[in-house]
């Protein structure tokens, strides 16, 4: 990618310009693509939210390429066609890998279209540099294919293992040497849904039955239950930590994610905990995730719990976060920063790596 070196030295004139492939579905709203899109235009960089259902491409001249997409309005809701409404193609962006950087935020192992994948495999083909990368996506968006990445790294994460086929339950649960309550999670999965608190052996056998019922070629993972009261979402962007939030557990729950009610806030970190955290997200080859991890009872010595890392984190919960009022975020509440412009400005940082190792 030798034409990231003279774009990095045209940045000091011109911003680079960046475009957002995502998806506006209900169960997942584009929330955090519009939060992007307006903190960009406060710093003077361009952003095209472009809807990933029904968008393509075309070849045009030189390196560009043209990209077509349906509106999407100020809240990120995509104004696709209907049998009750017709929709028109906007005006294609040109696109240059040059001057653009792309963040693809809609490549869910779960759902989505094939040739979406392709699409980003098209574009790391064409020299754009995608946040994040396909590998990427590909690592975070299967729990399973993430926990073996930290076992290869050697990251400091609850124990688990596969429920291999429809009658493998009992020997998985026999490795965690039948202690329950355990976690059981689905191999794709987010937002906390496909996460099941499992506190029985009957309870076990009675979950797998029904998930193989509905697919029989399901990936089931059980792991050991980490006893927490909150766990912790750190995002980072290209080997530096823009921010981190406590998640309380939610009352009369097991999960803490913000999508499912918890009320974040912004929290400190060892220095042990910054060390591992930048570690969990070089395993998968982050530019820009969420890293999630359960706290060690000595933080300060004791490598904290990492449950997985996120390639497409929401940035709603952390910007909210720093609006709680408590004495322990008051410290970091005081900086004043908004965390989505901060990752903004070190996207710059992603490019200089990628010339300086080129």
């Amino acid at each position: 990618m030798e034409h990231f070196k003279s774009f990095i030295t045209e940045q000091k004139e011109e911003p680079y310009r960046l475009v957002i492939l995502s998806h506006d579905d209900p169960l997942d709203p584009n929330e955090t693509g519009p939060l992007i899109r307006d903190k960009a235009k406060e710093i003077g960089i361009e952003v095209f939210l472009v809807e990933l259902m029904g968008c393509y491409m075309e070849d045009a001249e030189d390196d560009n390429k043209l990209l077509y997409t349906y509106p999407v309005d100020k809240d990120g809701k995509a104004q696709l066609p209907s049998m009750k409404s017709d929709s028109k193609y906007e005006e294609p962006i040109k696109i240059n890998p040059k001057d653009t950087l792309i963040m693809v935020r809609g490549l869910n192992a779960k759902d989505g279209c094939a040739s979406w994948w392709i699409m980003a495999r098209t574009l790391e083909h064409a020299g754009f540099k995608l946040i994040n990368s396909v590998r990427c996506n590909e690592i975070c968006n299967d729990k399973w294919y993430n926990q073996m990445m930290f076992q290869r790294h050697n990251i400091n994460t609850p124990k688990a293992y596969l429920i291999r086929h429809s009658e493998g339950a009992d020997d998985a649960a026999e490795k965690l040497n039948n202690k329950y309550p355990m976690i059981l999670k689905t191999s794709v999965g987010s937002q906390g849904v496909g996460v099941m608190w499992v506190e029985s052996a009957k309870a076990l056998h009675g979950i797998v039955q029904l998930l193989y019922r509905d697919n029989k070629y399901i990936d089931i993972i059980l792991q050991e239950y980490i006893k927490n009261t909150y766990d912790v979402r750190v995002i980072v962007v290209s080997g530096n930590i823009m921010g981190s939030m406590k998640r309380p557990v939610i009352d009369g729950d097991f999960r803490s994610n913000v999508s499912q009610g918890s009320v974040p806030e912004m929290f400190k970190l060892t220095e042990l905990e910054e060390k591992e955290t930048l570690r969990a997200a070089a395993a998968v080859e982050g530019d820009i995730v969420g890293v999630d991890f359960i706290p060690s009872k000595d933080r300060e010595k004791e490598k904290p719990y990492f449950i997985e890392v996120n390639s497409t984190p929401g940035l709603t919960g952390i910007e909210a976060a720093k609006e709680v009022k408590s004495s322990e975020n008051k410290e970091l509440k005081d900086k004043g920063k908004s965390i989505t412009t901060d990752i903004l400005n070190n996207m710059k940082t992603i490019l200089s790596k990628i010339g300086l190792d080129n």
